[in-house]
C-alpha cells in the first residue's frame, strides 16, 4: 500500500500531490464541484495516473475536512 513517506515511488503519485491537483481542479469551477468522471479522465494521460492514486488523493483531502461527496460530485467543503 502507498505511504506518504515512501523513498522509491514517484513523488508526483503521492497522495498530497495528487490532493494538490485534485483541488486545482475543483477551484477552476465556477460552483467547486467536480464529477468523479471528470477527475479520472483529467488525469488519465498523466505518468503517475492509477485509480489508486486518484482514491487516496480524495482520501487524503476528505480526512483533511477539504472536500466532502455529493455523490457523483466531489465538493470542496465551504466550511473551512
Amino acid at each position: 500500500m502507498p505511504s506518504l513517506f515512501l523513498t522509491d515511488e514517484q513523488v508526483e503519485a503521492s497522495p498530497p500531490i495528487v490532493a494538490y491537483k485534485i483541488m486545482s481542479m475543483i477551484e477552476t469551477k465556477a460552483d467547486e464541484r467536480v464529477s468523479i468522471f471528470d477527475i479520472t479522465y483529467g488525469f488519465r494521460k498523466e505518468k503517475w495516473f492509477s485509480y489508486n492514486n486518484i482514491v487516496l488523493g480524495l482520501i487524503f483531502l476528505y480526512t483533511a475536512g477539504l472536500i466532502d461527496f455529493d455523490e457523483p460530485y466531489v465538493v470542496k467543503d465551504v466550511a473551512n
